[in-house]
């Protein structure tokens, strides 16, 4: 037998591809056609974009939201983008699945993250000591504890926050900015700890973010 090939996505892992097959299939069922995404799945579903062999076109001009549809070049409905210019295409999450590495701006993406992860965690220990362990759900109002929820982006997206953090910094996004991190073989982050530091700055300049009930991620076999 194969050596199970891990499928590694900036803010989720699959130890196999029949795994991650699995877990957005599962996703794709909980949705209506013409029905978008939740933030938090469209996210997922963003990242797992970047492996697509036609990415970049596929994004265009930048995606505003994902949904699930109809399609005539697929069996059944499957994700479909929704861009910035009003286009839309569809595109397969099995084919995303088996696509290429994360493209080099999947990477930088990744860097961004890496580089607030700690702080991220710290604002929410402090936000559930100061409330004495428990807070209600921003979308629902549920109750949730500090492992039974998420820390989250609700406006702007992570995403966005990304593509303007280039933009106000005139950043080129090239292959020498990041690297593997020599502490997680799979964690990409920034070469130059400068970079970090600017771009958590900017981050704590614009972001917003809630405290959510965390979706149960299911176990496969």
């Amino acid at each position: 037998m194969g050596i199970a090939k891990p499928i590694v996505l900036p803010s989720i892992e699959f130890k196999k591809q029949g795994d991650a097959d699995a877990y957005f299939k599962s996703m794709l069922n909980r949705y209506d056609d013409d029905e978008y995404l939740s933030d938090a799945d469209e996210e997922v579903v963003y990242e797992l974009l970047q492996r697509h062999p036609e990415a970049e076109t596929k994004i265009g001009p930048g995606i505003v939201g994902i949904f699930r549809a109809h399609s005539p070049d697929h069996p059944s409905s499957c994700f479909h983008v929704h861009r910035a210019d009003g286009s839309k295409t569809d595109f397969s999450y099995k084919t995303c699945v088996r696509g290429k590495a994360p493209s080099l701006k999947s990477r930088f993406y990744e860097a961004c993250q890496r580089s607030i992860t700690n702080s991220i965690i710290d604002q929410k220990r402090s936000i559930f000591e100061k409330s004495r362990g428990k807070i209600a759900c921003y979308k629902t109002g549920t109750l949730v504890t500090f492992s039974t929820s998420d820390y989250r982006h609700t406006k702007p997206r992570f995403r966005d926050i990304v593509e303007s953090f280039i933009k106000t910094k005139n950043i080129v996004v090239t292959e020498h900015l990041i690297s593997v991190g020599a502490d997680m073989q799979y964690s990409t982050i920034f070469s130059d700890t400068t970079m970090a530091r600017d771009f958590a700055e900017y981050h704590r300049t614009v972001a917003e973010l809630q405290v959510f009930k965390r979706f149960e991620i299911p176990s496969f076999t």
